[in-house]
């Protein structure tokens, strides 16, 4: 049986302050203000943080070679890392330089492109490599620490295989 591998969705701290400062004026609003613009203001509130805490995703999970996303409020959604061909660091966009420091890319074969934000970011990265062999990687951060770990890893094999090998000579 596959292990399935979890990782939590990184929230964006812009989002954070937002409903934090949103949840202050709702209550600053609830002592000061009429009825009617509590009302206002309260739908308001609620309907922000069913946006961005309800309709993003709260994980991701890889079994086999589909990456999940899952949503509180909406259906999964389901990636094929079989058709991805490139995991890269965010493509630098005004848009989006302040908003996506920690986004991690995936683009498919037919140049669609996901973007992801676990709060382990080279684990993720390492788990989707594992899953597709053959894609592409430049996320500046596993690239540096993989060749580390697979010196790592290749000096242990080694030394096990020696000592592997001195056990079955020493029980002839």
């Amino acid at each position: 049986m596959e292990e399935v591998k979890e990782f939590k969705y990184r929230i964006n701290t812009a989002t954070i302050i937002f409903l934090t400062a949103l949840c202050f004026y709702t209550i600053f609003t609830v002592f000061t203000a009429k009825l009617n613009v509590i009302i206002m203001i309260v739908i308001f509130t609620a309907l922000c943080f069913v946006v961005f805490i309800g309709m993003r995703p709260y994980k991701y999970s890889i079994q086999k070679k589909n990456l999940t996303i899952h949503y509180a409020l909406w259906k999964n959604k389901h990636v094929d890392l079989m058709r991805c061909e490139t995991i890269c660091d965010p493509v630098s966009r005004w848009a989006d330089i302040a908003t996506r420091p920690h986004a991690i890319e995936i683009y498919t074969d037919t140049k669609k492109r996901y973007c992801f934000f676990p709060k382990e970011r080279v684990e993720f990265v390492h788990e989707v490599v594992k899953a597709n062999k053959r894609m592409h990687c430049t996320v500046k951060e596993y690239t540096d620490v993989s060749r580390i770990l697979e010196k790592k890893d290749r000096k242990e094999r080694r030394k096990a295989e020696k000592k592997a090998a001195k056990e079955v000579q020493s029980q002839k």
